[in-house]
């Protein structure tokens, strides 16, 4: 069995930024292995076949490392200015020369395969097998697995074997659909396959189903920094959602546009979000959270402009309801006042979101101290666990925390 001191499980943003940390400060010795099958830093987000995929995020929010906010950047130099919204695959690039730097640290080492499973070892840290057969011990243990394929245990099981059935809508290669597509969703990963689509020259129509058929809000060009941290009343999800719009409503007065102020709010989501109480933000995630990530999570305005050819040219059809039955040849949506629409789909692409995460059955309360998450896998704990300037937080402070607790036992057992 090979031995390490930290196993990091997953290699897009958040496993590579956990490592990164790593490298730049742990002690000469530390043994870290990271597994992760496909090229380091791509991710579900970084991996795309197609350049035409921007960011959501400017260059300038986009650093790996919170202490240094313009290494982007400086990486960018003459390839994209701060204030635009560069192409994933080159974000990709920067991740990967990252992942590099890394690995080059001795004892560091990325193994390129999957981990199928994990248990607790006799000496109280991990056992990690993966798909060859190989098995390692850490002493820490980082779950960093990122975005999961989109949830489809909602969807008709016939629609799932449709032969045009696409349940991965980050990886695939849109260069091979032709004829009508149906996207399950309306969110931005639907806008990703709208550009994906138009850049490889599809010329079909396309119908989009979600519950309210609501496309994302839009970036604002130029972007207008607001000047004050707006005070928000979190007592209750009402309050917060009343003293949001209070604040809206001043700062329009002024000449504030409303997207600066959901900006302003973000860095302070995350303390607004630990003092509403518990029943609270289930309150908050029923009746509030899709409304807040449509205002949060925006398109480029050159995202949406493609949405808009396709409306203009009658080929956009967008459907406020849900998909209840599905065979060889149709699927059929039941719209929100009760009709029903029959469409006859070629392709049928999942655009549903971020699925359920995986912890290889841990309860990373029971670790504490030993294991760690990050990424997609704070979800339902943190109120954004999937955006880089909240994600490279979250892996510096798990990277200190790994840290601490390999400083501890050397300590414990010198």
């Amino acid at each position: 069995m090979l031995r390490t001191g930290v196993a990091i499980v997953g290699g897009g943003f958040s496993g590579v930024a956990v490592a990164a940390q790593l490298a730049r400060c742990a002690d000469d010795g530390v043994a870290v292995t990271l597994f992760e099958p496909d090229p380091l830093g791509r991710g579900a987000a970084y991996g795309t076949r197609h350049r035409e995929h921007l960011l959501n995020t400017r260059a300038a929010a986009m650093s790996a490392f919170d202490g240094e906010p313009d290494h982007f950047v400086r990486w960018l130099g003459s390839r994209g200015a701060p204030e635009r919204f560069v192409s994933r695959q080159l974000y990709g690039d920067y991740l990967s020369e990252i992942a590099r730097q890394a690995f080059e640290r001795p004892q560091f080492s990325h193994v390129s395969d999957r981990v199928r499973a994990i248990s607790e070892s006799a000496s109280g840290g991990f056992v990690l097998g993966t798909d060859r057969g190989t098995q390692f011990e850490s002493e820490l243990l980082v779950l960093a697995t990122g975005t999961p394929l989109p949830s489809d245990g909602f969807l008709p099981a016939s629609l799932k074997r449709h032969r045009g059935y696409v349940a991965d809508p980050w990886r695939f290669d849109y260069r091979v659909v032709g004829g009508h597509v149906l996207l399950a969703g309306t969110g931005l990963t639907a806008l990703d396959a709208l550009v994906a689509l138009d850049a490889c020259g599809h010329r079909g129509a396309v119908h989009l189903v979600s519950r309210h058929g609501r496309f994302p809000a839009v970036h604002a060009e130029p972007p207008v920094r607001y000047d004050v941290v707006p005070a928000l009343d979190a007592a209750d999800a009402r309050a917060l959602v009343r003293s949001f719009r209070r604040q809206v409503g001043a700062a329009a007065e002024r000449g504030f546009d409303w997207r600066s102020v959901v900006d302003a709010v973000r860095p302070e989501s995350e303390a607004l979000w630990r003092r509403l109480p518990r029943r609270e933000r289930a309150r908050f995630d029923r009746h509030v959270r899709s409304h807040w990530e449509r205002v949060r999570h925006r398109a480029p305005q050159q995202v949406d402009a493609v949405r808009d050819r396709y409306a203009r040219s009658g080929r956009l059809h967008v459907h406020a309801g849900r998909i209840v039955d599905a065979g060889d040849a149709y699927v059929t949506v039941r719209k929100a006042g009760g009709s029903e629409v029959r469409l006859s789909p070629d392709w049928i692409v999942n655009c549903t979101g971020i699925g359920r995460t995986h912890t290889f059955g841990l309860d990373p309360a029971e670790y504490a101290g030993r294991m760690w998450c990050t990424g997609a896998l704070l979800r339902g704990e943190r109120f954004e666990s999937t955006a880089v300037p909240e994600l490279r937080v979250s892996a510096a402070e798990v990277a200190a925390e790994v840290l601490y607790a390999l400083r501890a036992r050397v300590s414990l057992t010198g």
